[in-house]
């Protein structure tokens, strides 16, 4: 049974009827059973999705990305026939998808996250809001446009991925979705000496930070321009090409993070502050990392690579245009130059950009090439060894710390979404 589909017309209203589309025929069946198994035919312009409760599916398109037809049944299966009971309640799923793919309901989700050691102060947009819970818990609320239960829960996760990565790179911190039922919220005594925490919407002192992260009262603090970015992602369905650049990069950023937790996190003071001094703390190894020596001496090329591709990402917004090459007329990307100029306008006249251009070279060639970024031989004692292709020219452990390329590079990120908002960018 063949239904065919007018008025759509773009990639982000394809996927909206699609959404929609799914709650309908949840609605209509029940749980509505899915095996999930897509491929695209180019010459019948046909994508197969795969089988909902056993009826085989498939989208029809002509122009790409665009539906504009939905296929029940095929050649191997028996047809759907139309006029059957089965046949009218497709039909009706999809009219009514067609007709409210653009008035999806709003809903409040929340969902408990966790970082290394604190909590969030709390935060407050028009489209999600930040509490504290029981540290290292914060509380996350966000709405979410949506056409039913299920598909609200899957946009939560899809959202609280990019807000993950955001407040990855404003804290310096790693974030996830924590499992535990948070059922008490900090009481927040705001305005007076006996403080819990500092006031909703708090940002750090200093915007120029760079090492550790920003704090009051033990709770991270991030900037006011991260909440109007988040509530810009969190109100739209398709984002912009620099939008889509910025949280690609983030990405690269947290997942960065994550593998440079095995090596920095290890240890860790219950009890101290971001900015106390390190005489006296007394450190504990870190219950959550009992397995972290073992993958830490390959994390360092890991996280390495990713802060490096990062940067690579974030460098692609407002690049000057590639140039073609007059001989054969291929582009000419320039990536390890455009790296550099990137990191030269947060550090000009520094030594960052012959830093970070040298790492390019050796991440391309550690990816490509299968060169190693660190010797793996140290065990406590370095025995000095030549090695042409460092720029030293010697054997080293690792060329640069991670710790500080996870400075240099959430610095950059950060100034990078502040001049973005102050130019109408986003």
């Amino acid at each position: 049974m063949k239904i065919k589909i007018n008025g759509i017309t773009s990639l982000a209203d394809s996927n909206r009827f699609l959404r929609a589309l799914w709650a309908e025929l949840r609605k209509q069946f029940g749980k509505f059973a899915w095996n999930y198994q897509p491929s695209k035919d180019g010459t019948s312009q046909t994508i197969f999705l795969g089988w909902g409760n056993g009826i085989p599916i498939s989208l029809l398109y002509s122009q790409k990305s665009i539906v504009n037809g939905v296929l029940f049944g095929n050649g191997s299966s028996e047809p759907v026939d139309e006029a059957s009971e089965l046949g009218l309640k497709l039909k009706q799923s999809v009219v009514a998808a067609l007709q409210h793919r653009n008035i999806p309901k709003t809903e409040i989700l929340e969902v408990p996250i966790s970082s290394l050691y604190s909590s969030l102060a709390p935060y407050k947009g028009e489209w999600l809001e930040i509490l504290p819970g029981q540290r290292p818990i914060s509380l996350l609320t966000v709405r979410v446009k949506a056409f039913d239960e299920t598909d609200a829960k899957t946009e939560l996760f899809r959202i609280s991925s990019f807000i993950l990565d955001v407040l990855s790179i404003e804290t310096n911190n790693m974030f996830w979705i924590d499992s535990q039922k948070q059922d008490k919220v900090y009481e927040l005594k705001l305005g007076t000496e006996e403080a819990v925490c500092p006031e909703v919407n708090t940002s750090p002192n200093d915007e120029e930070w760079i090492d550790t992260y920003p704090s009051h009262n033990g709770y991270m603090l991030i900037s006011n321009q991260a909440i109007q970015f988040l509530d810009r992602i969190l109100s739209k369905d398709e984002l912009s090409s620099t939008e889509s650049l910025f949280i690609r990069s983030c990405h690269h950023y947290h997942m960065a993070r994550i593998q440079d937790a095995l090596i920095y996190n290890r240890l860790y003071s219950p009890n101290s502050q971001p900015n106390d001094e390190p005489l006296g703390i007394i450190l504990e190894e870190d219950p959550r990392f009992k397995e972290a020596p073992i993958f830490a001496g390959r994390a360092n090329e890991i996280a390495t690579v990713l802060y490096m591709s990062a940067i690579e990402v974030v460098s692609m917004i407002d690049a000057n245009p590639s140039e073609k090459c007059t001989s054969c007329g291929q582009e000419q990307y320039r990536i390890s130059a455009r790296v550099a100029e990137y990191v030269n306008k947060y550090d000009e006249g520094g030594h960052l950009s012959k830093v970070f251009k040298s790492l390019y070279s050796k991440r391309s060639k550690y990816l490509h090439a299968g060169a190693l970024l660190s010797d793996h031989a140290y065990v406590g004692t370095t025995i000095p060894k030549l090695d042409p292709s460092s720029d030293s020219g010697m054997s080293e452990m690792i060329s640069v710390p991670v710790i500080n390329l996870r400075e240099w590079t959430g610095y950059m990120l950060r100034q990078q979404l502040k001049s973005l908002l102050l130019a109408g960018g986003l």
